[in-house]
C-alpha cells in the first residue's frame, strides 16, 4: 500500500503519527525512499523505506466503525503463552510486531491485568507502557477526543473486569 503526506497511520510500538515527508536518502551508497512519520503528542520522527512499510506493521489507523470491535476486545479472555518472562515477551513483541490493532488490545489486557496481581519486569513494563501510548494515541485520533479521555475510558473498562 502507498501512503502519501497527510495519511494517518499507526506504527507499532510507536502509536499513531502522520505522514510528514516522503524523502529520499543516501545510506552507505544506496537510495531509499522514507516516509517520515511524525508522531502525535511528541516531537519524534521516524523514516520508514517506504518499500519495507507493510513488513514493519505500519498501517491506516482503524476506521471508526471498528470501535466496537475493538473495545468489545477487552472483554474476551487472553492468555500469553510462556512460563517465563522472557517467553511472554516474545509472545507479546510477536503480536504487536504486525500491527494488529486487535493483537496489541489483547497485549495491553494482558499485562495490565497482570500489574494488579505481581510487580512486571523491566522488560514487561517497556512493552506495557509501549502497548499503551500507541493504543490510546490511536484511539484517540480515530475518535477526535484527548489520550486523557481515552484513559478515563480504560480505567473504566479495567474497573469491572
Amino acid at each position: 500500500m502507498r501512503f502519501k503526506i497527510g495519511d494517518r497511520l499507526a506504527y507499532p510500538f510507536y502509536g499513531a503519527g502522520v505522514v510528514e515527508d516522503i524523502t529520499e536518502c543516501e545510506i552507505l551508497g544506496e537510495k531509499r525512499e522514507y516516509y517520515v512519520l511524525a508522531f502525535t503528542g511528541n516531537r519524534l520522527r521516524v523514516n520508514i523505506p517506504t518499500d519495507k512499510a507493510e513488513e514493519s506493521g505500519l498501517r491506516p489507523l482503524i476506521t471508526a466503525d471498528r470501535l466496537p470491535e475493538v473495545y468489545g476486545r477487552f472483554q474476551k479472555e487472553v492468555v500469553l503463552e510462556g512460563e517465563t518472562w522472557s517467553k511472554r515477551n516474545k509472545t507479546s513483541m510477536d503480536k504487536l510486531r504486525g500491527g494488529d490493532i486487535l493483537e496489541a488490545v489483547e497485549v495491553y489486557k494482558y499485562f495490565r491485568l497482570r500489574e494488579r496481581t505481581r510487580n512486571l519486569s523491566a522488560g514487561e513494563n517497556k512493552i506495557y507502557k509501549g502497548v499503551y501510548n500507541a493504543l490510546v494515541s490511536e484511539l484517540a485520533l480515530v475518535e477526535n477526543v484527548s489520550t486523557g479521555e481515552i484513559d478515563a475510558r480504560l480505567d473504566d473498562i479495567f474497573a469491572q473486569l
